[in-house]
């Protein structure tokens, strides 16, 4: 049967989908394949991209997926904003098959890093010198997933006037250990991380099994944070644009997937219509 098959990795490709969904920047493109659709005519259903059928050699290199020699590769342009769908048809006009296309456009996100103690010497071991790469690691799981793009406003070393402890606690009121935190925030910014010693938001502080929280564009984020920094905080990221966790097994190759270091980065058609509709 012919299918739509991804053609770069990390590039907005959902093939759990039915029909199968790809992403497309607006004014920016991404590449499909046809595969056992030989004979087939492949058409948008309605102008948001502009479709042409182009050599395998045409294509970047850099993530290419495994391809076959008979697959069809087709660059899609976006050129409106919206979603329609690509279909291949036989002669006759009957559709063999269809892939769902999301034309997005950019969004942009400024971050700031905020390295915090307090008045008595509490505070991150954490240095502003690793926001740089922790940026990095979030761009390369946003921009070719989802069109979102991420800039490090500022990277800074911030002192809460107040002993917290050894342990910064989550709390709704305004003399709360997360008020006080948060109360340094960069204003500026799309979202504020703050870098902690220790971070809990539950009842039993001295029991640690939290790693993050985040908050109305307000991340604390703690030392013990796993091991995959960057990654977490894309996570962390995640939740600030409207995703939830999951915990289902059969999808921890997703970013969402709410088990720390054992989560991928994959962005799935339901994570990014919610973090960038």
């Amino acid at each position: 049967m012919p299918s739509f098959e991804r053609v770069i990795t990390m590039k907005g490709f959902d093939k759990d989908q039915t029909p199968r969904w790809q992403m497309v920047p607006f004014g920016g493109e991404r590449y499909v394949a046809l595969r056992d659709g030989a004979a087939l005519t492949v058409t948008a259903v309605a102008p948001l991209v502009v479709v042409t059928e182009v050599p395998v050699g045409s294509v970047p290199s850099d993530g290419r997926a495994a391809l076959l020699p008979t697959d069809r590769i087709f660059r899609l342009s976006g050129s409106m904003i919206g979603s329609t769908r690509l279909q291949a048809k036989t002669s006759t006009g009957v559709v063999s098959v269809e892939l769902e296309v999301a034309v997005k456009i950019r969004k942009d996100l400024l971050l700031t890093f905020n390295f915090v103690r307090d008045n008595a010497g509490h505070g991150t071991r954490r240095r502003t010198t690793s926001s740089a790469s922790w940026v990095t690691t979030m761009n390369s799981i946003y921009n070719g997933q989802a069109n979102i793009f991420i800039t490090l406003l500022r990277s800074r070393e911030v002192t809460v006037p107040h002993n917290l402890g050894s342990v910064v606690t989550w709390g709704s009121g305004a003399g709360s250990e997360w008020s006080k935190v948060t109360a340094l925030g960069d204003g500026t910014a799309s979202m504020n991380f703050y870098m902690v010693g220790n971070y809990e938001q539950d009842a039993t502080p001295s029991t640690d099994d939290t790693d993050a929280g985040t908050l109305t564009g307000h991340c604390l984020f703690e030392d013990g944070a796993g091991v995959q920094v960057g990654e977490t905080m894309a996570h962390e990221l995640g939740h600030h644009l409207g995703a939830p966790d999951h915990y289902d097994a059969a999808r921890r190759h997703h970013l969402m997937h709410g088990i720390t270091d054992a989560r991928g980065w994959h962005l799935p058609k339901q994570d990014v219509n919610v973090m960038n509709p």
